[in-house]
């Protein structure tokens, strides 16, 4: 490991231990190449700022600006992964091609402290427009099939047991209200890194006079944050960003465990694309949703490490172990987050819905018995309380009796109101034929924003297609915002080095 901090015969005398430097110092290589491109990037920031405001020699900052284009030209991951990758991987090239003399201005008033807090911002600025993306990819894919099937009708269920009518389009569009909200958190978290630690130091600044607001528009931060102290130690920001990605993790699990759900010969409303399905070694007619599985267990594992960040950063301040593994761990969740979005959105637009069977469920097992109460109110003038108890009698003696919904007439209702010494009820037969269908359950909700009714999903489904065009905008107004900052930055330099 090429280490430019750590040098041996200064306070240390030995060298990290293999170990050690394999798991945290600097750690894992696959982890620090996530931050390469924001080390690189605050080590031209911090040259130019300083620079400008004269604080080191300008042949100086010029070795140091030159040394940097040059390890671009070599590629940035193939020379800080042999300068061992650390956060000063860079300083460490330096020192090897333009001599520790001049290299070793690039780390004034700097630390690794506002180093890392400056890095995983960085990073995680750069990845929440990607993010946001596949999340806008994946509720797209679920408004084109709702679109689709506004007046496919299916059972909806509470505890696993059929409630009441509902449609595909209805789920669907309470899967992408869902997901609507994860992009805004995620939206949230990218304002809430938008204070720049560069300049921080460890927790106190520095004597130095340095020009932290120029720093942070090179890097494309909106401005500084206030205490120095709290932009390097402010570990709040990470906790949100992973509370953010395992809510949107819990979010498509559900989504997973309702289509394996779905997929089961018991349930049969779903037929899943071979794509994310595979079969077994021994039993040929098997068809096992490996997607959707993988989906539940990665994200199960990943809501794991959330209660493992929060109990690391809950100790005292300054630990080594929160600011660099509570960033790794971050990488790790919102790439795996990434993955089940798309898989998950491969799953959505090839699946094929079994309509005839959602169809028939909907009918057999009274998910319109809130509906025969409202008309027991209704047409027959009981209490909301007394129509309700008098459906739950005639579930229980139709289901007792082998009947299903279609064959409640108001003779069978009358059978049970003389059973209990209650007066005969007069309803008009074909309302009650109405109000055991399912179409009709559907359509009686239409004058309810928000229903299941196909004008109602309509109107869901318009609202979130504007909805996901303004967070793709969103998503690219931040990628802009970072090449603005780029290119900015690379003017500074163009100038320092009178280019």
């Amino acid at each position: 490991m090429s280490d430019v901090v750590r040098i041996v015969g200064g306070r240390l005398a030995s060298s990290v231990d293999p170990v050690l430097e394999k798991r945290l110092y600097p750690g894992p290589i696959e982890n620090l190449r996530q931050s390469y491109f924001a080390f690189h990037a605050f080590d031209k920031a911090h040259t130019v700022s300083l620079a400008e405001a004269g604080l080191i020699p300008l042949d100086a900052a010029q070795a140091i600006l030159n040394g940097l284009r040059q390890m671009e030209r070599e590629g940035i991951t193939q020379v800080r992964d042999r300068m061992g990758g650390g956060r000063h991987s860079g300083e460490a090239y330096l020192t090897e091609t333009i001599g520790p003399e001049k290299a070793g201005w690039i780390n004034l008033g700097r630390s690794s402290g506002d180093l890392d807090a400056t890095a995983w911002r960085l990073v995680f600025r750069s990845k929440a427009p990607n993010i946001i993306n596949t999340l806008c990819a994946l509720r797209s894919a679920l408004t084109e099939v709702a679109e689709k099937n506004l007046d496919t009708v299916m059972p909806g269920h509470t505890c696993l047991q059929h409630a009441q009518t509902t449609t595909l389009a209805h789920t669907f569009m309470a899967w992408e209200a869902a997901l609507s909200r994860d992009v805004k958190r995620f939206l949230e978290v990218y304002d809430a890194t938008s204070e720049s630690p560069a300049g921080a130091a460890i927790m106190t600044g520095s004597t130095f006079p340095l020009r932290r607001e120029r720093t942070a528009e090179l890097l494309g931060f909106d401005n500084v944050a206030g205490n120095t102290r709290d932009a390097v130690l402010n570990l709040d920001i990470i906790l949100q960003a992973h509370t953010t990605t395992a809510i949107c993790t819990s979010n498509l699990m559900r989504v997973a465990q309702d289509l394996f759900l779905w997929a089961t010969s018991e349930f049969g409303y779903v037929d899943l694309p071979d794509s994310y399905c595979s079969t077994s070694s021994i039993m040929p007619q098997k068809k096992n949703p490996w997607g959707l599985a993988w989906i539940r267990g990665e994200g199960s594992l990943a809501l794991g490490h959330l209660s493992g960040v929060f109990t690391m950063l809950k100790a005292e301040s300054d630990q080594l172990e929160a600011t660099m593994l509570s960033a790794w761990e971050l990488w790790k969740v919102i790439d795996l987050l990434d993955d089940m979005a798309k898989l998950l959105a491969g799953v959505i637009k090839g699946a094929k819905f079994n309509t005839e069977r959602l169809y028939e469920l909907a009918s057999a097992h009274f998910c319109q018995a809130t509906d025969l109460a409202a008309l027991l109110v209704t047409e027959a003038g009981l209490p909301w309380r007394e129509a309700h108890q008098f459906t739950a009698r005639i579930v229980r003696a139709a289901v007792d009796a082998g009947m299903k919904p279609c064959d409640i007439t108001i003779e069978f209702l009358n059978t049970i109101r003389k059973q209990y010494d209650e007066e005969p009820l007069s309803i008009d037969s074909q309302r009650l034929v109405a109000a055991l269908d399912p179409r009709q359950s559907i359509l009686a909700r239409d004058a309810v924003q928000g229903s299941p009714s196909p004008r109602q999903v309509l109107l869901q489904i318009q609202t979130a297609s504007k909805n996901i065009q303004n967070d793709v905008k969103n998503a690219d107004k931040i990628l802009d915002k970072a090449k603005r900052a780029s290119d900015i930055l690379e003017q500074a330099i163009d100038h320092i080095l009178g280019v």
